[in-house]
């Protein structure tokens, strides 16, 4: 792919239905979850440390034996951000959820938890991050130094254990330039060295640091009255159709990133369970309390700041797209503290505080606002839309009485209803009807609640020999929506599915609905991957942009005249 086609690469139809109703469903009360949240709510936009952006949950490629978690934060991330670059809170407790049980609680923990960016000595003397190349972790040239530990919390019933995996791993440094980081991967290899660890007869790999963000989105037409440069005006633009910009290109994000094995973390689960639930989390201390600055200068205070109080939750996310574009701005911050638990409690709420908020959830999820928009401007048909209205019928307070195939992609997991084709390496496969993808099934209590869920059985030769972008409806069931790889296209993915591609698999409706597959073809954002190549190994994430030669997309628009593809 060359260097234009990366740059100017749209995703004009990122109005993702299936995000919509996931966000809507995040959104079931006082707080709405998150999920590919880039300054998705209104307060969280002013705290980029504890913004999740995206999170992905996958069988680990080469490592089949394990799960690889991956949590970015710090939207927009600026690779020349000097001299006070982006860093991982200290104020912020980040963590990765995750559910054994199918009950909406998180069953295992991981906690990462950092130090201050610290400067000792005569260090703090001067106001660069560095004052000559960095070769090494613990070059002296290295003014600035920042390292985390990284805790497994499991708890099944009133039983809790937190085991400190490991402290003081390093976090490398921003990719500055060819001069103060000449050689940026052996320190990134430097890092992830140290995050190798060795816990009851496992072997876990972790990983902090800033990459790059492997999300891919054309925000300045979308947000410009949810214009599409791939179409003609009015929905388009009047010079006429043009390729679409991905705003992302040249920002970096703040990754956690966890590999562990799969027989770890379903320890406790109930017997023969291997679905799991995932979404990450990052939470500050209740009170913060500004230091009078004679203080300060007199040395009586540590800092400028201080927190206390116990943990509040500020950010959620679990599939993508939800809080972003989904969940109405009242109920934006809400989601952000939800708990999972919550949220089928407030989806099917009935009293008079509760109950409106319920309804619309409902409404948002089972008739996608996205879905009414593909079917009014582009003639697409939706399923449950006996009046031909460009609407789904809902029954209000019955869950899943209208887009049902919505309801279980994003809140309980797929169970086939019908045969599905997939595409392995052994050759195409027909599932029958009953099949689980990544529904939990083995235990008890188990509720809805919006979560990225991933079948850990589904891998190797189930897989496609071509990793499909489409995921499952690419026929690749070790694709999103089982579970998130980075090169799952999630923007066309949930198109399709808003549009009705998973419906007749899913749904057990008497109701005669056709996908019309032409619109693979037609609901295609133009847009098929990230801007740099991923890893094959972890973390997988791309190497960060360079603040020395980190260019804008837009500029390359400004210097060469662009058309649609």
């Amino acid at each position: 792919m060359s260097p234009l086609r990366r740059f100017t690469r749209q995703l004009s139809l990122a109005l993702t239905p299936l995000a919509l109703l996931a966000t809507l469903l995040v959104g079931f009360g006082p707080g709405p979850l998150g999920a590919s949240s880039h300054r998705e709510a209104p307060l969280i936009s002013s705290d980029p440390d504890a913004d999740g952006t995206d999170f992905y949950m996958f069988v680990s490629p080469d490592a089949p034996d394990t799960v690889t978690l991956l949590a970015n934060y710090i939207p927009f991330s600026a690779p020349e951000g000097a001299p006070n670059f982006n860093a991982f809170s200290p104020n912020v407790l980040y963590e990765i959820n995750i559910d054994t049980v199918g009950d909406g609680v998180a069953h295992v923990k991981y906690q990462f938890e950092f130090t201050p960016p610290t400067r000792s000595g005569t260090d703090a003397l001067t106001f660069l991050y560095n004052d000559g190349p960095v070769t090494s972790l613990d070059d002296p040239n290295l003014k600035v130094r920042q390292s985390y530990t990284v805790r497994e919390i499991v708890t099944y019933g009133t039983s809790t254990t937190t085991t400190t995996l490991k402290s003081g791993i390093p976090v490398p440094p921003p990719n500055i330039g060819s001069k103060s980081t000449p050689d940026y991967e052996a320190l990134v290899e430097e890092a992830l060295a140290e995050g190798v660890i060795s816990n009851g007869g496992d072997t876990i790999k972790v990983f902090a640091g800033p990459r790059d963000d492997p999300f891919w989105v054309d925000l300045g037409s979308i947000f410009d009255l949810l214009s599409l440069r791939g179409q003609a005006s009015p929905i388009g633009y009047p010079g006429g159709p043009t390729v679409g910009v991905d705003n992302l290109t040249g920002f970096n994000v703040y990754s956690l990133a966890i590999q562990v094995p799969i027989s770890r973390i379903l320890s406790g689960a109930p017997v023969d369970e291997t679905v799991i639930g995932g979404w990450t989390s990052a939470s500050r201390r209740s009170n913060r309390v500004l230091a009078n600055i004679t203080d300060v200068l007199g040395g009586s205070a540590s800092g400028l700041d201080t927190s206390s109080g116990a943990y509040v939750q500020v950010s959620r996310l679990g599939m993508p797209l939800v809080n972003e574009v989904v969940i109405p701005v009242a109920l934006k911050d809400a989601f952000n503290n939800l708990a999972p638990t919550l949220d089928a409690p407030i989806y099917t709420a009935t009293d008079a505080t509760l109950g409106p908020i319920g309804d619309l959830l409902q409404t948002s999820v089972e008739d996608p606002e996205v879905g009414r928009l593909l079917c009014a401007l582009y003639g697409v048909p939706l399923p449950a839309d006996a009046n031909d209205d460009c609407r789904s019928e809902v029954d209000l307070d019955t869950p899943a009485s209208g887009r049902d195939d919505i309801f279980k992609i994003f809140l309980t997991g797929m169970t086939l209803t019908k045969p599905f084709t997939i595409i392995t390496r052994g050759g195409a496969v027909t599932l029958p009807a009953g099949t689980v993808v990544n529904q939990p099934t083995k235990g008890t209590g188990i509720v809805p609640a919006e979560m990225l869920r991933l079948n850990t059985a589904i891998k190797g030769d189930l897989c496609s020999p071509t990793p499909s972008r489409l995921g499952i409806l690419g026929g690749d069931a070790c694709g999103f929506p089982n579970g998130r790889r980075l090169g799952d296209d999630v923007v066309e993915i949930e198109l399709l599915a808003v549009a009705g591609a998973a419906h007749s698999v899913l749904t057990d409706s008497s109701e005669t609905f056709v996908f019309n597959t032409d619109l693979i073809s037609v609901l295609d954002d133009g847009i098929d991957g990230n801007d740099r190549p991923f890893l094959s190994s972890f973390p997988y994430l791309a190497t960060p942009h360079q603040g020395q030669e980190h260019l804008h997309t837009n500029l390359y628009r400004q210097l060469i005249p662009l058309t649609a593809r």
